[in-house]
């Protein structure tokens, strides 16, 4: 099966997990370290499932130690996400992570040697523009402007394109299986550290919110954290079949599916997610999938 049909399985996931964080932020669960702190201990679960299935391959000490640290940087990437949240509205950070197909092109360039053909790299900025413009509610004079989010973005955009370079550059020796069990166990790692961060940090309140949630949004997180899980899967396997800076550009369409899934939740369940369906922002989000799918187009030429 092509690698362009799981680099596109991967952001629709995304998105739907976006919204089941949306969900559980907003009505079940205050402290989102939770969501991050549960879903590096399940990932490690996995990647212990999976070493078990393959008999414990052994592997290169040096290899070893890029898939651990691609898997630790993944989750803690998270507390500079969250830390743009709190200086601003999510609205106005999405379009800041269209940095990480950027990031991801230089460091494939500089350390994986890979180079992108003349249509491909027009199909790349297609889609890095059109996912940029999905992002953002409206243009306007101040979409530019330096916000106080910015560096964490950045921080949080390097951490998220480290792993994928690294997992690249490990699986085309070790095969995907091997690569990707191996990183989910650096998911724990990266787990235990946000757990003891936020034990040490505020141990009281923690307690207080474990002890609060209920078994049914456990339940919740547990898929909603599944399905972060698959759609990290689906990625890394594109990215053992690709170059990394293309699946990484092919990013660009979760904003595409966030939309699609607003408009449809928008309609069937109004109370959960409004979206804005004035005549400026359809016209723009529906430029910005054109400019998208004509991306992918001149990628595959």
């Amino acid at each position: 099966m092509s690698w362009i049909f799981f680099a596109i399985a991967a952001p629709l996931l995304y998105a739907a997990s976006n919204f089941f964080d949306k969900f559980l932020i907003e009505k079940r669960v205050r402290d989102p370290m939770i969501l991050a702190i549960f879903g590096g201990f399940l990932t490690c679960l996995i990647g212990l499932g999976i070493l078990v299935f393959r008999g414990f391959p052994s592997i290169p000490s040096e290899q070893l130690i890029y898939l651990f640290v691609a898997g630790m940087l993944f989750g803690l990437a998270l507390v500079p996400w969250y830390k743009a949240l709190t200086l601003e509205d999510a609205s106005r950070v999405s379009p800041l992570f269209q940095a990480i197909p950027l990031m991801v092109l230089a460091m494939s360039y500089l350390f994986l040697g890979e180079r992108l053909a003349q249509w491909q790299l027009l199909g790349f900025l297609f889609i890095l523009v059109g996912g940029y413009l999905l992002s953002v509610k409206e243009l306007g004079r101040g979409i530019f402007r330096i916000r106080k989010a910015l560096w964490w973005a950045l921080l949080a955009s390097l951490l998220f394109s480290v792993p994928l370079v690294l997992f690249k550059f490990v699986s085309s020796d070790l095969g995907f299986w091997d690569s990707l069990a191996y990183e989910f166990l650096g998911g724990g790692i990266g787990a235990l550290i946000l757990f003891s961060y936020v034990v040490f940090s505020r141990r009281v309140g923690f307690k207080e919110e474990i002890t609060r949630t209920r078994f049914g949004t456990w339940g919740l997180i547990g898929s909603n954290e599944a399905v972060y899980i698959i759609s990290r899967m689906c990625n890394f396997y594109a990215i053992s079949l690709a170059a990394v800076s293309l699946v990484t550009v092919l990013g660009g369409f979760q904003p595409f599916f966030m939309l699609a899934f607003g408009l449809i939740l928008s309609r069937w369940f109004p109370n959960v997610v409004k979206e804005d369906v004035e005549k400026k922002t359809v016209v723009l989000k529906l430029a910005a999938i054109i400019l998208i799918f004509a991306g992918v187009w001149f990628i595959n030429i």
